[in-house]
């Protein structure tokens, strides 16, 4: 059980190291990876979460996160908008991180048997090791 829990975590924390927060171009970036949540500032400053966003014409469509009821802000009504989206530097380094891991760890279980050559036992079955 621990197990499966640790996997998880780590699955998580993978995905999570694979995105970020950052600001986007609602007219691409919705059709190209339609994503479930998009925090919306629009021009009178108002920070709005819009569930389950789509594009249609020149307006922003989806549902207020709070109430579940549909909303429509046209995007010229959008000063910005952000999202989670794949960051290629941050996959980056986790993938480099767990390549260090991985070769610190093979490196490490391999030298840990090697010492001086006197403290080698050479016939276990004749010496005491």
């Amino acid at each position: 059980m621990m197990r499966n829990r640790m996997a998880a975590a780590g699955l998580l924390l993978t995905v999570a190291a694979c995105t970020s927060v950052r600001d986007v171009h609602p007219a691409h970036f919705i059709p190209q990876h339609g994503p479930a949540l998009v925090w919306v500032t629009t021009t009178s400053r108002a920070v709005v979460g819009i569930a389950l966003p789509r594009i249609d014409g020149d307006t922003l469509r989806g549902m207020w996160v709070r109430s579940r009821k549909p909303v429509a802000i046209p995007l010229n009504g959008v000063q910005t908008m952000q999202a989670k989206a794949p960051s290629p530097v941050r996959t980056a380094i986790l993938v480099g991180t767990l390549g260090l891991v991985a070769g610190g760890t093979i490196w490490f279980m391999t030298q840990r048997n090697l010492g001086p050559a006197e403290f080698a036992c050479v016939n276990p079955i004749e010496e005491e090791c």
